[in-house]
């Protein structure tokens, strides 16, 4: 079975349970590998820092007292030794050893530590460390308590430093038998051999409960997506158990609540434009029946009527492709810096003289402004712009055309009297088809064209608008800077 269809629930199982077996397989290593070596040089550290303490106190009245108080607390065994080959003091805590006070091997030591800058340390076998000068450390099976063969004695730690008093020169030896630590190693392994099973167990029941409480929620995420997949945009998303999990719910209703929101606007779009394409054909071909079928009718008042329809159809038909071409991003852009003011200025008086003084167009502005943008684009923006104000300027019939300067942007702001907008419908009247209360034998697709046409410009455009107080709506571009 490839990866890809294990569910990720098994997956974040079988994660837990490796991550388990690593703890324990580490805590194995550390008890059957590392401990003797770690437990070497924890004790080594030990000694050494005991050493230093001695070594300050070397003079101090106190002195037998707190040799005896570390012998004690570590399980030491240490001789403190004249120059003049005299032991001025022993503690023996080291067991499984026997000392030989008189040997002359401790003065080697001594010159052992002379040689390596005052200190000198070392692992030895508790069967001895035999030179010509004899022997210092001896086995001694009686002090056992376990069977421990002659065979393999333990280990002990030598440590020996030189030390320097008012009342002359000594030789400070510490030996500690590293026996204890096979006794305890022994308990250690069979505590951890129960514990290695009890982990075991716990970590299959927990890494099974965990893995379940995160994979439900995404479980849940994919048969959600499952029924969004079949069109049913209602799904919700349900979400919980880490904040990523939250906040993918979140974008996935937000998608499904957008996705909802094209499936209606794509109903509607088929409704607006099986009416819109049916109502100009249907009078073409009723007025064409018409004037063939009946004497008298073949008059220049009924062909001006199918004129008219044809018009329609293919504004709308152009307004469509156009739309299409700017939103497939098909659109041949051409960027170049023009005059936006003399751009309004020509579509203010080409409006004028086709109202031909029914529709009053004023336009304010206080001096040339230059843009850099596609000037296709922009002057369609503006022309669809004024062409809706006209058509629902009521029955004040005067239009307002005004160029504003805002920081680094021209806006271009287009100013009706007409009947206004809904607040409710503002949001959604860059859409296309969105003609609302507003629809007056346009296409629906106006504003559409306007919104993404100024956007491929790099500008932004708005809308504020009353119901019964008219509206205003602006586009508004970067200024270019020669």
């Amino acid at each position: 079975m490839t990866s890809d269809k294990v569910s990720i629930r098994w997956k974040l199982c079988a994660y837990f349970i490796f991550f388990a077996a690593f703890l324990l397989t580490l805590l194995w290593l550390m008890q059957t590998v590392l401990l003797d070596s770690i437990y070497a040089i924890y004790t080594k550290e030990t000694i050494k820092r005991n050493s230093e303490i001695i070594s300050e106190n070397i003079d101090n009245p106190e002195l037998n007292s707190l040799l005896i108080s570390i012998s004690q607390e570590n399980e030491f065994s240490i001789y403190l030794l004249s120059d003049d080959g005299i032991l001025k003091t022993a503690t023996e805590r080291s067991t499984s050893v026997r000392i030989d006070k008189a040997s002359p091997v401790f003065y080697e030591y001594w010159d052992l530590a002379s040689e390596n800058g005052g200190t000198y340390i070392t692992e030895v076998e508790s069967s001895g460390v035999v030179t010509d000068s004899g022997v210092l450390l001896e086995y001694d099976p009686s002090h056992f308590t376990g069977n421990v063969p002659k065979s393999n004695p333990n280990k002990n730690i030598i440590y020996s430093r030189e030390l320097a008093s008012a009342e002359g020169s000594y030789l400070l030896v510490v030996i500690s038998n590293l026996e204890p630590i096979s006794s305890v190693g022994e308990v250690l392994r069979m505590i951890l051999t129960i514990a290695s099973f009890m982990a075991f167990f716990a970590g299959l029941i927990f890494s099974y409960i965990a893995s379940k409480g995160l994979s439900s929620p995404i479980r849940n995420l994919s048969k959600s997506a499952k029924q969004l997949a079949t069109g049913d945009y209602e799904v919700v998303f349900s979400g919980g158990g880490c904040s990523e999990i939250t906040q993918l719910s979140d974008t996935l209703n937000n998608t499904t609540q957008k996705l909802r929101k094209t499936d209606k606007l794509r109903k509607e779009l088929l409704a607006n434009v099986s009416h819109d394409l049916r109502t100009p054909l249907t009078m073409i071909g009723g007025y064409g029946e018409m004037m063939r079928d009946i004497p008298g009718e073949n008059n220049a008042e009924n062909i001006q009527i199918i004129i008219d329809e044809t018009k329609r159809l293919t504004k709308l038909v152009n307004d469509a492709l156009d739309l299409s071409k700017l939103q497939s991003g098909n659109f041949n852009f051409r960027p170049a810096v023009f005059c936006i003011t003399d751009e309004a200025y020509d579509i203010v008086t080409q409006f004028e003289k086709l109202s031909a003084g029914k529709s009053r167009i004023t336009f304010i502005h206080s001096g040339d402004i230059y843009v850099s943008a596609d000037e296709t684009l922009v002057s369609e923006a503006i022309y669809n712009l004024v062409n809706n104000a006209v058509t629902h300027s009521g029955e004040d019939t005067s239009v307002m055309v005004r160029q504003v300067v805002i920081g680094k942007n021209v806006r271009i702001s287009v100013i009706d009297n007409g009947c206004g907008i809904p607040e409710n419908e503002l949001d959604d009247i860059w859409e296309r088809y969105q003609r609302g209360i507003r629809s007056g034998g346009g296409t629906g697709l106006g504003l559409a064209i306007v919104s993404t046409a100024i956007k491929m410009c790099g500008g932004t455009c708005g809308v504020m608008s009353k119901l019964g107080q008219g509206s205003e709506f602006w586009i508004e571009l970067p200024i270019h800077n020669n």
